[in-house]
């Protein structure tokens, strides 16, 4: 073992406190029987994309969805499982640490033992390149005593977030091997699960015994889809990041000469942004997908901000909070376009120092044009998927320059008579990454750690742990498993020299609807934020008492539970087989011709490919 990982942390008398919390299991999860319940054969999320998943994916697509049964559960086709031999796991972080990724740790710990006392549980040491040197830590609960309920990935680390080459996955294969493992549970988001779905399928045609399942864990919150829900960690970062907003929204009333621009993380989606706004109402938020779907421009966001600062200055009020997520800067069409032909450059060898003289005229001009310290970051090597190295562009700066120029401009020209327009400049990011998980947190990831033996103990490969219908007490919650072939797309175009997946299927993170409940409840609040200083300030974190059980305002406007929808419209069709029988009356025979009629033809219509949704970029 590596001397770095798995010390015993020195504990402050809050951490110890929460270290002794046990978070409680849902009814479906208690006991030492496995109830599962398969139900019908899954089909792709991107209808037009299913002959590519399906032919990528021969042995681990069309999988069935699983189910996690309560014991008083009267189901007759579900399995029941006593019978746990000693089993051997490994566990890998391969995603960006995420409040809570402790907990997943936890939960498949006291699974496994709790089913067998002689089953082993591996940790791999220092992320996917742990897994491919076979270092390994085992977890007993000496190791866990001061990591439970504890934020951070400290206790194994992480470092590369792969496993896609050749040579990654035949070194992954080796390691289970080597390791005799049955099960390799991989913890992250969007592009880890991706690496988890190809990583089963390898192993199911190499016969390779060792069973593959994801854990959605990721702080940005963008691996969303109807089966999950929601991401560990994306609570607590948002409440995290709300309690300091707040802070600087109090600030700004009391001042009342500031506008603080605060750059949130997120990555490309925007869904930290939206939360943060809905649980502390700052007087604006510009959202990533509003300004890729109306194409504005930086000319565009400045004058809408610029606007906003003038209609408040009319009511006298000279302060303001603006949020804007870190892949703002992506969503800019012409900056996207600057930075898809500085990356072209980057990657073709030629130097920063280099760079301008061979960009197009335009985006020479638009270069030109912007700040020199935005131009020194725009000119960053770009992320294994092309992407800019979102957290070092300080978007925040940018703007709050560009609106100072305009203000000043404004005031000049007589068009703008209040006081002088003073922007100051925070990004919110590893400041709530390392936080204690919040409760929620710290029962969600124990949950889902929990449900990965219970997807070994089934047989299951390429699957993901799930928990739905959140929104409601624990008790409540619906337990399963979802093949991850099911949540793949596939692109048929691309933003970008090098969209790694173009035609290749992929988990692709999910964006904020613009259709959904939640972004209209923000538009319904937009100008009461905006004019009126309803600030809200929800804390810091509660672990007990009053918001300790409170959860996410878009996890609770959504009206999502899709697992157990499915569960239910499996009962009527068991209803409707039950009823109609040979044998029965013709009115009833007739009755349901008719309704099966009608249900099958508006179904028809609404699934096919046309009217399926649009596929991500």
């Amino acid at each position: 073992m590596d001397s770095d990982y798995g010390i015993p942390r020195e504990l402050s008398d809050l951490q110890k406190l929460r270290a002794q919390y046990k978070p409680e299991l849902p009814p479906c999860l208690q006991g030492t029987t496995v109830r599962v319940e398969l139900s019908d054969a899954t089909i792709a999320a991107d209808p037009m994309g299913a002959h590519t998943i399906s032919r990528s994916f021969p042995h681990t697509y069309g999988q069935p969805l699983a189910h996690f049964l309560r014991p008083t559960a009267q189901v007759p086709d579900a399995q029941i499982i006593t019978d746990h031999p000693a089993i051997r796991v490994g566990l890998v972080f391969c995603g960006r640490q995420s409040p809570g990724g402790h907990n997943v740790i936890w939960g498949l710990y006291d699974a496994i033992k709790s089913h067998n006392a002689k089953s082993t549980l591996l940790g791999f040491l220092g992320g996917s390149e742990g897994l491919f040197a076979q270092k390994t830590l085992e977890i007993t609960d000496d190791v866990l005593a001061t990591y439970k309920n504890q934020g951070g990935y400290d206790l194994l680390g992480r470092t590369k977030d792969q496993i896609r080459t050749t040579e990654q996955v035949n070194a992954a294969m080796a390691a289970c091997k080597a390791l005799k493992l049955d099960g390799l549970v991989v913890v992250g988001g969007v592009t880890s699960n991706t690496d988890a779905a190809y990583l089963a399928e390898t192993f199911a045609e190499a016969k390779c015994t060792t069973k593959v399942v994801g854990v959605p864990v990721t702080l940005n919150g963008d691996l969303k889809n109807k089966f999950v829900e929601t991401n560990v960690g994306f609570d607590t970062i948002c409440k995290v990041n709300s309690q300091l907003i707040s802070n600087v929204c109090t600030d700004a009333l009391s001042a009342e000469k500031y506008y603080y621009f605060i750059r949130l993380m997120g990555r490309k989606a925007s869904h930290v942004a939206l939360e943060c706004t809905l649980q502390s109402h700052p007087n604006m938020v510009i959202l990533g997908e509003e300004v890729a779907a109306s194409k504005l421009t930086l000319f565009d966001i400045t004058k809408q901000i610029c606007d906003a600062v003038q209609a408040r200055s009319e009511q006298d009020k000279y302060h303001g909070v603006i949020l804007l997520p870190e892949g703002l800067i992506e969503s800019i069409p012409e900056v996207y376009a600057l930075l898809k032909e500085i990356h072209v450059l980057l990657r073709q060898g030629v130097s920063a120092d280099n760079i301008f003289s061979q960009l197009s005229p335009w985006a020479s001009a638009l270069f030109e044009f912007l700040p020199p310290f935005i131009r020194k970051q725009l000119l960053l090597y770009p992320e294994s998927d092309d992407s800019a190295q979102l957290s070092q562009i300080e978007t925040e700066k940018l703007l709050a320059h560009l609106v100072e120029e305009e203000m000043n401009k404004r005031l000049k020209e007589g068009t703008y008579k209040g006081k002088k327009f003073n922007g100051i400049c925070h990004f919110f990011g590893y400041q709530a990454r390392g936080s204690l998980p919040s409760k929620f947190d710290c029962d969600y990831a124990y949950v889902l750690g929990y449900i990965c033996y219970h997807i070994l103990a089934a047989g299951l490969n390429g699957y993901m742990a799930t928990v739905t219908n959140l929104k409601n007490p624990l008790n409540k919650w619906r337990c399963g498993a979802a093949p991850i072939t099911a949540m793949l797309t596939v692109k048929r175009y691309g933003r970008g020299p090098g969209a790694a997946y173009l035609g290749k299927p992929a988990l692709h993170p999910a964006t904020v609807d613009l259709k959904g409940k939640s972004y209209e409840l923000l538009r319904q609040n937009a100008t009461k934020f905006l004019l009126d200083d309803v600030y809200r300030n929800p804390g810091p974190l509660q672990f007990d008492g009053p918001g300790a059980d409170s959860k996410a305002v878009t996890l609770c406007v959504e009206d999502q539970d899709y697992m157990g929808r499915i569960k239910q419209l499996q009962e009527y069709l068991d209803k409707v087989r039950n009823i109609v029988k040979p044998g029965c009356s013709q009115d009833v025979l007739k009755a349901a011709l008719s309704a099966m009629s009608s249900v099958t033809d508006i179904l028809s219509v609404i699934s096919s490919p046309s009217n399926s949704g649009s596929t991500p970029f």
